[in-house]
């Protein structure tokens, strides 16, 4: 089965907060993540490089994310792409009516959205419907109080790679001195 770490998924609101919480929870389970904050950016980042899932807004200045949900499935190579919508207005009628139409666009293409998750969204639920649509398996979490080697690994990594010179140097030193 697919690990996490294989998985690269494009967070799309326009909300910074919303994009930096998404995408932090993402990287914490061990996926790879990207981020678009307009339809137009989404679209250039897919162009570039499909992702293997969208965490899509449904409601943004513009281009709203029913758009782009068209526009995927107007490309065969990105039609099978999965969408997750994350949207604090799914309840509202215009909304539910766009969504209702994305959900039949679809049911006719096997493939889209599986589900919607209304805002405010919590981490583990994000997570786990991503997970889902991915069908992958999220790593296992050490017990409150241990971490182990690879969450220490990738906690390492993200330090070393904000680092100056003058701090790896420091690191370098104080990991050899263990030997």
């Amino acid at each position: 089965m697919p690990m996490t770490s294989d998985k690269r998924v494009l967070v799309v609101d326009d909300e910074e907060d919303v994009v930096y919480f998404l995408c932090t929870a993402l990287e914490d389970a061990g996926f790879q993540t990207d981020s678009a904050s307009s339809v137009d950016e989404a679209l250039r980042k897919i162009a570039e490089a499909p992702p293997d899932a969208i965490s899509l807004d449904m409601v943004m200045p513009g281009k709203s994310g029913i758009v782009l949900f068209h526009e995927l499935h107007r490309h065969p190579e990105w039609r099978k792409i999965p969408v997750l919508f994350v949207t604090g207005h799914a309840k509202d009628e215009r909304v539910k009516k766009d969504l209702d139409a994305a959900s039949a666009l679809a049911a006719s293409t096997l493939s889209g959205p599986a589900t919607y998750l209304d805002k405010p969204v919590t981490a583990e639920k994000f997570i786990q419907a991503v997970a889902g649509i991915l069908k992958v398996d999220l790593p296992t979490r050490a017990p409150a109080g241990r971490t182990d080697a690879e969450d220490l690994r990738r906690q390492v990594k993200g330090l070393l790679e904000g680092a100056d010179e003058e701090a790896l140097r420091e690191a370098l030193r104080l990991l050899k001195s263990r030997e």
